[in-house]
This record gives C-alpha cells, structure tokens and sequence, in this order.
C-alpha cells in the first residue's frame, strides 16, 4: 500500500507494471514515459516476478527508452512488438477512469470485456482487429455510395459476410468471459456492500436482441448476424455506416434490477467497478493456475469503511498495489506493507 499527495509518484509505479508488459494502461505517446527535461538520457525499468507454478524461475523484463524510440527485452530477448508480452504477466487494473465501464459511453464496456478476453485469450485481440478492418471497408463504401447499384451492393454482400464471420467471434469470444465475470462480480459486490444488494449484468447484443445465446451458438449467431445486416441495408445507405454488429454492443448493469447507470450512488458505482476487476482477477487464476498481480489505483476514496476494510484486509492471494492519497484511508491493516511516497521516493512505514 502506497500513500502520499498527488502527483508524487504512485501512479507511476503502477504504470511501470504495465509499460514493462508492452502497453501503458495511461496510453501516452512515447515521449510522455520519459521525466521532463530528460530529452537524450536513457530511461530504463527492470521489473523481475515468477509464476505460482514455476516459483523458482525468476523472469526479467527491461524496457529502455530514449527520445522516441524504446527496447523490450524478455529474460534477455528482445521482443519486435511490445504488445506480445501483453498477458506474459497477467495482471488487472483499477484506475479512477473505470469508474466509467458503469457510467460511461458502450465504448468503455466494450472495451472492458475486450481487454478481459484478451488477457485470457491473445487470439481475441486479432479477431477484433479483423472485424473493425472489415467493418472500416465497409463504411468506407457506404460513405462513397451516392446511387447504389449492382457493383457497390455486390462489394457490401461481401463484406458483410467478412464482418458477420468476425463478428461471431467476437460476440462468442466477450459472451464466453462476460458470463464467468458477471457471476463473480455479483459476489465480489456482495462481500464490498455487506448488504443484500444484488449485481445483475446483461450483454446488450444488437444483432441477437433478447434472442438468448452462448458462446456455442457459432452457427445460429452468423445466420442471424447476416439476416440482420441485410435487413438494415436501406437504414445504413441513409446513415452512411453499419448499424448493427458487435461495434454497438453493451452491456447493462442492476442493482437490485435497477439500472446502476441512472440510480447508483457514487459509491455503489466504484463498488461495481472493484467487483468487476476482482472478478477478472479470478477468472485469471482459474483458467491459468497463476495468481494476477493486482493494481488498485486510487481505489479508497468514496468507499465508506465497511467497504475500504474489505479491500485492505480480505482480498488474499493475490499481490496486490493500492495507492491512497491519505494514510487514513489504509487504516489498520493485518498484513502487507505501507510505503510513503514523497518526490518519486519510497520510504516503508514502520509498523
């Protein structure tokens, strides 16, 4: 646990994490990683961690940057692309912004359970990139059609049928871990609120409507997929892009089967989001046998003390990072170790 003011280094250590592991979840541009006014030093991280099933192999990953240009080397390999370490070291993430995955635009729920089906799955993050390259295709002749006739029509049939192939795998691929996840969320809430309050989640799916499927249903899911593409042929030459699909999914969150988005107070809101990253975290472990590291950025505040108590002292196993802003958030804790942060240093607080 990391506790000190603003802007002293906490959250950096945090991303550290994540940049070693070849994507910042802070998404700057490269130059950002560096310390102001360091143009042409050398900046480097080493982060050293082992797997639950291999306690004995310690692994290193470096990352050196300087200007622009940055390195990644895996147990002293350089890797071509940062982002196959992605999921090398699995690890979940809580920043203020997820507070947005309930409150937020459908991009920010999409983009939550992409990531928690890439972290599990790598084959994930390609079949989304084909399906928005084939989707980019097809919008982009939407927007060229003034008249349609046979040829354009010829090349959107195609594409359609490129974009519900792709669009099966990533509906099937977020429905395979949304279902895991929203069960364990449900719990996960139960245990922060302490109270009878129940978490119910729905997968908003355009294309199958409140038509039940699984992740299973390959077949019934394409079929319906091109139907529904077809049928919205005459809207989407008047709207100039494809509207339906997994692009326009989401996902609906209750509590106590009301819409968390318009009636949750702020604190049942991060309570949703904690779950959310607890359950992802579990799910890691069961399908992986590997504990996730486990990063609370700023998680405490708007958390009453009941809720606070739970995160600091019964949430096991993992290795967790929570950063506070006040000491007296922490409170009292039986185990783990509590660092100030003051100008980029760490100092241990004795107990």
């Amino acid at each position: 646990m990391f506790y000190g003011n603003n802007a002293q280094g906490k959250t950096n250590l945090c991303e550290a994490i994540s940049v070693c592991l070849g994507k910042s979840f802070r998404n700057p541009r490269p130059g950002e990683i560096l310390p102001f006014g360091n143009t042409n030093e050398e900046t480097a991280l080493e982060m050293c961690f082992s797997f639950d099933s291999m306690p004995d192999k310690v692994n290193t990953v470096t990352y050196t940057q300087k200007n622009s240009s940055f390195r990644i080397r895996s147990n002293g390999i350089e890797m071509k692309e940062a982002e196959k370490l992605y999921g090398a070291l699995r690890y979940v993430i809580f920043i203020p912004e997820d507070l947005y995955i309930v409150k937020g635009d459908p991009s920010n729920r999409r983009d939550y359970i992409d990531s928690v089906s890439n972290m599990i799955n790598r084959v994930h993050n390609t079949k989304l990139y084909e399906y928005n390259k084939a989707l980019r295709q097809k919008n982009n002749i939407l927007m060229s059609i003034k008249e349609p006739d046979s040829i354009s029509l010829s090349m959107i049939d195609s594409w359609n049928e490129t974009i519900a192939r792709a669009g099966v795998n990533v509906m099937c691929g977020r429905i395979k871990y949304f279902s895991a996840v929203s069960e364990a969320a449900d719990r996960y809430y139960g245990m922060l609120s302490g109270s009878d309050e129940k978490l119910t989640m729905k997968y908003e799916s355009t294309v199958m409507g409140d038509t039940p499927f699984t992740g299973d249903d390959y077949k019934f899911i394409y079929e319906t997929y091109i139907d529904k593409l077809k049928s919205s042929l005459e809207r989407e030459l008047r709207m100039k892009y494809t509207v339906i699909g997994a692009h326009r999914d989401d996902i609906s969150f209750f509590i106590n089967d009301m819409p968390a988005k318009e009636f949750a107070s702020q604190g049942q809101i991060r309570s949703i989001a904690v779950a959310l990253k607890l359950a992802e975290a579990e799910m890691i472990y069961n399908r992986s046998e590997d504990q996730p590291v486990v990063i609370l950025d700023d998680v405490l505040s708007e958390l009453d003390e009941k809720r606070r108590s739970f995160i600091i002292n019964h949430i096991d196993d993992f290795q967790i990072f929570i950063t506070s802003c006040n000491l007296s958030d922490i409170g009292k804790t039986g185990h783990g170790k509590v660092w100030n942060v003051e100008n980029g240093r760490f100092t241990l607080k004795e107990e």
